[in-house]
């Protein structure tokens, strides 16, 4: 389900001009959120966000900043920039069942991290349900400096690729 109030912005490639970029945590393709099967990210419920289907096993920090995450599950990992940015990811609910089992933590629950600094391994053949892809979900949470949130579709490479550019209300805007 599209909102008419989104502030995502589908493309195929990211235009230049906007600076703010945020690079791909992880290997994976980009999809909207209502191509995961979780019903809570594919309903809207969770907020603006992108369905990322995991094709590496590393998560990265996409920039330097404060991280923490609320549990061993990868629920609700935040991602704090020093500018005020803030990005959550979350892999689907089920994984909560597992009670952490497939995720290999190499930092604490919070930390100051570095961009690209290894922050977890996950075992995708562990984490998976049958028939369905396995990802997780990335939103940036609101912000009233953002006016638009653009994402580029197809496979990002971590830390290599963007994956957002942020456009910011601009004095003109106001």
């Amino acid at each position: 389900m599209f909102s008419p109030f989104s502030l995502l912005h589908w493309h195929t490639s990211l235009d230049p001009q906007l600076k703010l970029r945020i690079k791909s945590p992880v290997d994976a393709y980009s999809h909207h959120s209502s191509a995961s099967r979780d019903a809570l990210m594919s309903c809207g419920l969770q907020g603006d966000g992108l369905w990322l289907e995991l094709r590496g096993t590393t998560l990265y920090s996409p920039f330097s900043g404060a991280f923490s995450r609320k549990n061993q599950t990868g629920q609700h990992l935040l991602f704090a920039h020093p500018s005020g940015l803030k990005l959550v990811l979350d892999f689907p609910l089920y994984c909560q069942d597992k009670l952490g089992v497939g995720f290999h933590w190499l930092v604490g629950e919070q930390a100051h991290v570095q961009a690209g600094q290894p922050l977890l391994h996950y075992d995708k053949a562990l984490l998976s349900q049958p028939d369905q892809s396995f990802g997780l979900f990335l939103r940036v949470v609101p912000h009233p400096k953002i006016q638009r949130i653009h994402c580029r579709t197809g496979y990002h490479q971590a830390l290599q690729d963007d994956v957002l550019a942020i456009q910011l209300v601009t004095t003109q805007d106001v």
